[in-house]
């Protein structure tokens, strides 16, 4: 009887072991964070000897992953909580106990939230923190804080063991855009306003016929450059800052009233405006149709500015594998090879432009546009045979 109790035992045993060196296996098979530190070699044919180094690596690699882990989230740039599934704090790193000012761990997460401002907390009870949305939100101090939270789950999957929940400060962004929006405002309106008095100062000045025309045509001429310049400026700010109005929109339909717009400057040219719109300009894009408008519009006028009265320009638009290209072409001077990598450049005039006012902002403007709508823009050009810019814009999928 004895024994067969040793033997059941040892086959206890036995199991156990095979147990623990299939997990430890499984574990030594998975991805690691770290490179493997060197083994100790164990004698040949001790299989327990090999099981206890290799329990020994594993709990080794444990320590480290856990102090890996504990470390890249003390130093994340955001405050970052991470939190069990009924939202007690287990974790936070220095930027969360800095915009809390207070220490966290044990905490409940959703007291802390309602504390510093999180709207909503206060009417709704004790939510779950599932029920949390990512959004944005003024804090008790006037900070504007970006909350995103996202569940912890398991190796298997399944229910959330813990939450992890970010805040992103994002109040210096804010005050720019702030700053930004006054100065737009200031260059629309309290900018344009004296180049509109004197415009109207002297047109009076036309009818009573008093003193040096000559002199009033050239200040007329430099206050138009001045509000020309100015509407570049505005217009390159929307573009870069504006939070676009992004809607469903007929192609066709936004070069047509580019088109209308542009007519009037082409005839003082004797410039000749054509396109070649056909089913395919029909093509759907989601776009912000005032601003992607004025964006072909600058294409045209800058087409006309740099052509010789008499010439064309053409616009062509074709589709293929999701894509539409509209192709605006003159038959002005052309731009060297060496220009074309700084086309889009803020602030840059090329040899190609003498004899033209401006500062480059009005295709600057473009390239911001053309980007926000997740576009593309390409220029083609030779001295003395012309430019073409293509934009290309993702087709609307029906």
């Amino acid at each position: 009887m004895l024994l067969g109790y040793l033997i059941w035992n040892w086959r206890r045993l036995s199991a156990v072991l095979a147990y623990f060196g299939w997990e430890l296996a499984r574990l030594d098979s998975e991805p690691k964070v770290f490179p493997e530190r060197r083994r100790t070699p164990s004698p040949a044919g001790d299989v327990l000897q090999g099981q206890i180094v290799a329990l020994e690596q594993a709990m080794s690699r444990t320590r480290d992953t856990r102090r890996f882990f504990a470390d890249g989230l003390e130093y994340l740039p955001v405050a970052t909580l991470i939190s069990d599934p009924n939202g007690r704090i287990l974790l936070a790193n220095r930027n969360a106990r800095g915009l809390f000012a207070s220490d966290l761990v044990g905490k409940d997460q959703l007291q802390r939230l309602s504390e510093i401002g999180y709207p909503g907390l206060l009417e709704q009870g004790s939510p779950a923190l599932s029920t949390l949305e990512t959004r944005e939100f003024r804090d008790t101090q006037g900070r504007s804080l970006r909350l995103d939270l996202a569940p912890l789950l398991p190796a298997e999957g399944g229910t959330a063991i813990g939450w992890l929940l970010s805040l992103t400060d994002l109040s210096l962004e804010r005050d720019a855009e702030e700053q930004r929006a006054v100065l737009l405002r200031f260059l629309s309106h309290d900018l344009r306003a004296p180049h509109s008095a004197i415009l109207a100062l002297l047109d009076v000045q036309y009818h009573q016929g008093r003193g040096d025309t000559h002199l009033f045509s050239q200040i007329e001429l430099q206050v138009r450059k001045a509000l020309s310049l100015t509407e570049a400026f505005v217009q390159l700010a929307k573009a870069e800052s504006e939070a676009y109005q992004f809607e469903p929109s007929m192609f066709a339909m936004l070069v047509l009233d580019a088109f209308d717009q542009a007519m009037s400057i082409a005839q003082l040219k004797q410039i000749e405006l054509l396109h070649d719109l056909d089913e395919e300009a029909e093509g759907m894009v989601l776009a912000d149709q005032s601003l992607l408008t004025r964006a072909l519009f600058n294409l045209l006028e800058n087409a006309i500015k740099y052509s010789p009265a008499g010439s064309q320009v053409r616009v062509r638009v074709s589709c293929a594998q999701g894509w539409l290209t509209c192709e605006i072409a003159d038959q002005g001077k052309g731009i060297a090879a060496e220009e074309l990598s700084e086309l889009f450049s803020q602030y840059r005039r090329f040899a190609s432009s003498q004899g033209s006012e401006g500062l480059g902002l009005g295709l600057s403007m473009v390239k911001a546009v053309v980007d926000r709508h997740g576009g593309r823009i390409f220029c083609e050009s030779q001295i003395g045979q012309g430019t073409t810019f293509s934009v290309q814009l993702p087709l609307l999928e029906e």
